[in-house]
């Protein structure tokens, strides 16, 4: 196990491989849980207010991960790394969880336990993300991270389009329990890899094997210090616009994907593998089409291709919305819900393109941590709403709503101002080379 290949300081290759698979192991919870189960509770019966409020509780792991960084900063096991316990752990903890999901006997009258169960799946996995991340920020040289990021996009969504082509067949064909073992065995099988993979030489490959830490592992920076920079560019205008923007993007995501698979397959009859099989080749194609957005972001601006989007994305809700006599024609609804499909991973890029373009360096990962909370605040606020609203409303009163969280979206965006670059507020400040590479890398 002295094979400098498996070192991640030494090996590019190990990685690129290491970082996609651990966000194709993130993408197994989402692809389950997320898209698949959804559609297979509204098949089944379940209350779309029901549904709507399953995805908006296992949602809220990822808008306070923002408090797992600080754990993982001081509380450490340096012998064998400075991230890899962590991340270790968490993976374990993604396995166990997600076993436990088999010994639902019946999830369609069982939701309450289903989403304890799906919460908790989402804590380990949100935990994951952020000690792979501070991995890949640790041991990655700058001229690399673009590299490393294509390929951990890349794992993540293949990771969520095939476990919900594979799910969403499981489900309808052997239920919850042998589904539960599919996804486990995927994500076990990835731990047993990052169990074998050390950060830098000479370091424990488990806590009672030979090792030692390693003398480059350098002591966080202090709160006090991050905090009071913060304060200086965080509450500015441009600042605030930005989280109204990450917030209204956020409940537009899981407006639509609380929506979506329920009128999937209660109005549109898709089967649940169609319609987790339709999200996978969407999926990849929307993944496709984000990528080659980024050189457009590059010259137009995030904000123009943004706004052009999202006035695309309006138009769409409210066209399905008003044309309730087209619904019965498959070819019409195909092409309106592969499109929505399509436009959301874009409108994503996008969104977070103009996030870290408000980034200081000093403070990016803190700052750009806060943004993305926001974020996920904002998609279970918009889980919920539907919830809320769907028992009041028929499914064109839904898709004009979704429409009108877009419009405001909009609105948001147009707001948003910037008088050059939020750096000039730390001019007293030297950059820090490690928190602009973990904006980079995020």
């Amino acid at each position: 196990m002295h094979n400098p290949a498996w070192f991640l300081s030494t090996s590019a290759r190990t990685r690129y491989l290491t970082g996609a698979l651990a966000y194709f192991a993130q993408g197994i919870p989402k692809g389950l849980l997320h898209i698949a189960m959804p559609a297979w509770l509204a098949v089944e019966g379940v209350a779309p207010s029901e549904i709507a409020a399953f995805l908006g509780v296992i949602m809220l792991p990822w808008a306070f991960k923002l408090l797992v960084g600080p754990l993982m900063d001081h509380y450490e096991f340096l012998p064998m790394g400075k991230r890899r316990p962590w991340v270790l752990t968490m993976q374990l903890g993604m396995v166990i969880s997600l076993l436990g999901l088999g010994l639902i006997e019946d999830p369609a009258s069982q939701i309450g336990l289903l989403m304890v169960v799906g919460f908790v799946i989402n804590v380990f996995t949100a935990a994951q993300d952020v000690a792979v991340d501070g991995m890949s920020i640790d041991l990655v040289p700058l001229e690399e991270e673009g590299r490393l990021n294509s390929f951990m996009s890349f794992g993540k969504a293949v990771g969520w389009a095939a476990t919900s082509a594979v799910t969403g067949t499981l489900l309808v064909t052997y239920g919850t329990r042998v589904t539960a073992l599919v996804c486990t065995l995927g994500a076990a099988a990835i731990f047993i890899f990052l169990l074998f993979v050390r950060e830098r030489r000479n370091e424990r490959l488990l806590p009672w094997t030979a090792g030692e830490a390693s003398p480059s592992n350098e002591p966080p920076p202090s709160f006090r210090q991050v905090f009071s920079d913060l304060n200086h560019v965080l509450w500015s205008r441009p600042s605030l616009v930005m989280m109204l923007i990450m917030f209204m993007a956020g409940m537009f995501s899981g407006y639509g994907r609380a929506l979506m698979p329920i009128a999937a397959v209660q109005v549109f009859e898709f089967s649940t593998p169609e319609w987790a099989e339709l999200n996978a080749i969407m999926g990849f194609a929307g993944a496709g089409v984000a990528l080659l957005l980024g050189p457009i972001i590059d010259r137009r601006g995030a904000k123009s291709v943004m706004g052009m989007t999202i006035l695309l994305t309006g138009v769409h809700a409210f066209t399905l919305a008003f044309t309730q006599e087209m619904w019965t024609n498959d070819t019409y609804v195909l092409v309106m819900i592969s499109l929505w499909i399509l436009l959301l991973p874009i409108i994503m890029v996008c969104v977070l393109a103009l996030a870290m373009s408000i980034c200081t360096s000093g403070e990016s990962a803190t700052q750009f941590a806060i943004y993305m909370s926001v974020c996920n605040m904002g998609a279970t606020v918009g889980s919920l709403l539907y919830g809320a609203v769907s028992e009041m409303t028929n499914w064109s009163q839904n898709y004009a709503m979704m429409g009108l969280i877009v419009f405001l979206l909009l609105l948001a965006v147009l707001m948003y101002r910037t008088r050059g670059h939020p750096e000039k507020l730390l001019e007293s400040k030297g950059a820090d080379t490690r928190h602009m590479r973990e904006i980079h890398r995020t």
